[in-house]
Parts: C-alpha cells; structure tokens; sequence
C-alpha cells in the first residue's frame, strides 16, 4: 500500500472532483448566509436544512448580490477543491434570487405562533434590578462574551457578583444545552441572569431561535436579560426575555450599577436630608418660641381678665354679704324687740304673776280650791293654798 503526503492526497481529491464533468457546471439552490465583500469578491455559505457549503464569487457585482442572510438563491458555477487548505467550495459565476429562505419562513411562523400565544406580551415581562448584588451568565466560558461582561462591570462595579453556567451556544444541541443552564440557575437566587453569546451567522444564532428555550425563558421567575450576537442580530430568546441588549457589554452595562455615582447620591441625600432637618428644627424652634409668646400673651390677658372678673365678682359678694347682713341684722333687733315684747320677764316685771302647779303652768279652770300652787313674780316664788275662787262677773 502506497503512502501518500497530504499535498499529494489533496491533489488526487482535485483531479477527482475537476474530472466529474457535471461538477463543472452545476446549479445549486439553498439560502444564502454570512455574505460579505473583501475587495471586489464576496464570500457566503449556501445551506439548507440539513447542509452548507462555502461559496465564492468573483467580482460579484457583475451578478445579483443577496441583501440578506436567509435569501434564497439559485447559484450556478462550479465545484473546486483547494488542496493548500483543503477546503472543498463552489465558485459562483451569477446568483438568482428566488425569495425568502424556508429556514427564515419557518422562523417568522414561530414568531407568529408564539406572539399569538402571550410570550412577548411587555405585561408579563419583569423589572430589571436597579441595583443587583448577585447576577448569573448563561454562556460559553471560553468566548470573549463573558470577558466583555466581565471588564464592563468591573468598570463600575467590584461589588456585584458574577456567576457564568459554562454552555454550548451554537450547533446541534445547544439550545438543550442552553435551557438546562437557565433552568438550575433559575433556581438559584440570582437577582438577575444575562443570556449571552457574541455575534455570528445566522445559522450560529439559530440555537437562541428554538421554541423550547423560549418557553423556557417565559416560564422563568428571575429577571433574564438576552444579550445574542451585534445589534442588528434578532432573535426569538430577544423577544420572549424581559428585557434585550444589543450586545453582551451593553448587558454588562444594563446590570451594574456605578458604584461611585451611588455613593456620590446617597452622601447627596443624606447632606440634603441633614440641611433640611436644620431648617426644619429651625423653623421649629422658632415656631415654638412664638407659640409660648402667644400663649404668654394669652395668659396674661386672661389673668388680667379673671383678675378683674375676681374683683367685680367680689365686690358683688361683698355687697350682697353687707346687704344680707344689714338685712339679717334688722330681722335680729326685729325678732329682739317681739321677743323683748313677749318676755315673760317683762310681764312680772309690770305686775303680772305666773301660777303653775308641778310644774304645769295653770289656768283659771285648772285651780281648784285647796290645791297647793306656785307664784312666780319677778322677785320670787310664792307657796300657797287655794281658800276659794271667783270668776269674773
């Protein structure tokens, strides 16, 4: 068995592929993709749902030139074989347009589909944290991506914590792989999680455009930010997620806060906030010195006015006693002279006896002859014994 060199294995792959006659001249369909200029040429992938090849046109402007990836096309050229870098490609001569990709059809379908069914809806999408403290990444470790999210935050931040779940973000699987990382750190507690990738083709992106990850985002509890490819790169994980970012660093500055402007406002807020106390316990202060002044005033008018009040009201009494007095003092000599007038003193003392017998004050048809009676006169007492008696004709 012969051994071959590489150069010599690539040259016998050339002189197959250019000895197939049909290969020579050859109409391919398929959606273009990537197409980009360097210098007069363009270079694009045509692909369809199970296949893509490498393309290059030579001075492409002599034929029709996509305007966007997904178009798709009818090339005609040939198939060649370059052995140096041992890439098979088809050299394209001109290009047809024949209308929108079945992959892009498929993917406005989707869209549809889920709009209808509420996944964008901005009613069901969460706030995004004015000032996280932990935030996880769902991205590839080893990509420039989490880097850039990394270096923004840092530039504002060194107190947010970055956690990143290490996943595929492009070919077959990765959108499994994907939705399993935004699951578990779903449970973890983040304040807010950043699904990140940097840009790439469209058939690169095609993971972040699978309805199952989108469902998964939908059905999420955390704040999740998309963050896939430049900003002119849309996909489906943009729309579902609650809120997108252009690229993975302006995600990096939609969560971190500015660390020094924070600082900066609260000793703001807490000047502001002691000026104002000032002023308040100023104002205060002065608010209730004027109130004891008022009181004061008002104590002392009312003081002026019981005061006077007191003397008028006593000056009544004083009058009402000398009246009730004077009063009082006439009804006494009144009741001094009936009494003077009526004393049975005075009567004895004018002649008058009183006549008892044990004590009993006796009248005329109370004496009996030879009862024992008592005299009273002014002077003294007399004993005597009735001989007889005699009423008054």
């Amino acid at each position: 068995m012969e051994t071959l060199t590489v150069s010599k294995l690539n040259e016998y792959i050339r002189l197959a592929i250019t000895k197939q006659d049909f290969l020579q001249k050859i109409t391919v369909f398929g959606e273009v993709s990537s197409f980009k200029y360097s210098g007069a040429h363009a270079y694009f992938v045509l692909k369809d749902a199970d296949g893509a090849i490498q393309c290059s046109c030579f001075y492409a402007k002599k034929t029709y030139n996509p305007s966007k990836d997904g178009e798709s096309c009818i090339c005609t050229g040939k198939v060649d074989y370059y052995g140096k870098s041992g890439k098979l490609s088809l050299i394209v001569e001109t290009i047809q347009p024949v209308g929108k990709g079945s992959l892009h059809i498929m993917l406005e379908k989707l869209k549809a589909k889920l709009l209808q069914e509420g996944l964008f809806d901005e009613s069901h999408k969460k706030a995004i944290p004015s000032y996280c403290k932990n935030v996880g990444v769902v991205t590839s470790k080893t990509g420039a991506v989490i880097r850039d999210i990394v270096r923004t935050v840092r530039n504002k931040n060194s107190l947010l914590n970055i956690s990143v779940f290490d996943v595929r973000v492009q070919g077959e699987n990765a959108a499994d792989d994907i939705g399993r990382g935004l699951k578990i750190m779903d449970e973890l507690g983040f304040d807010c999680i950043i699904l990140a990738r940097g840009g790439g083709s469209f058939e690169d992106l095609m993971p972040f455009n699978d309805e199952n990850l989108a469902r998964i985002i939908y059905a999420m509890k955390t704040p999740i930010i998309s963050a896939v490819g430049h900003q002119t790169d849309y996909s489906i994980s943009d729309f579902v997620a609650d809120a997108r970012a252009a690229t993975p660093t302006a995600a990096g500055e939609l969560v971190a806060f500015d660390e020094v402007q924070l600082k900066n406002q609260i000793f703001a807020s807490l000047s502001f906030m002691g000026n104002t106390l000032s002023r308040l316990e100023t104002k205060s202060e002065d608010r209730t010195k004027s109130l004891i002044n008022s009181m004061e005033d008002k104590a002392m008018r009312k003081l002026e006015k019981t005061e006077s009040n007191t003397l008028m009201l006593m000056n009544s009494l004083i009058n009402s006693t000398e009246k009730l007095v004077t009063m009082k003092e006439q009804l006494i000599v009144k009741s001094m002279a009936s009494l003077e007038a009526n004393n049975p003193i005075k009567l004895l003392k004018n002649g008058y006896f009183k006549v008892s017998k044990n004590g009993k004050v006796l009248s005329f048809d109370d004496v009996e002859k030879g009862d024992v009676i008592d005299i009273v006169s002014n002077e003294g007492l007399i004993r005597a014994t009735v001989d007889d008696k005699q009423k008054n004709k």
